[in-house]
């Protein structure tokens, strides 16, 4: 692998071995979990924004605790 060329997309992703931006599935998850945590702390008003402008009007947050 050349380096800056990122195989991902191809589902042939080398792993940690190559790979300084992998993250195992549970480490992927943690983290998404954090995230929509602080998304679900924002004020209702931000939240919609954020919605309406990168999730298609949905909030994959709402029911996550803070």
């Amino acid at each position: 692998m050349k380096c800056g060329e990122c195989r991902v997309l191809d589902n042939k992703c080398p792993g940690y071995a190559a790979c300084s931006f992998y993250k195992p599935k549970w480490k992927y998850e943690k983290d998404q979990r954090l995230a929509y945590a602080k998304l679900a702390a924002l004020p209702f008003d931000r939240q919609t924004y954020i919605a309406d402008k990168y999730f298609g009007g949905k909030m994959p947050w709402e029911g996550v605790c803070v």
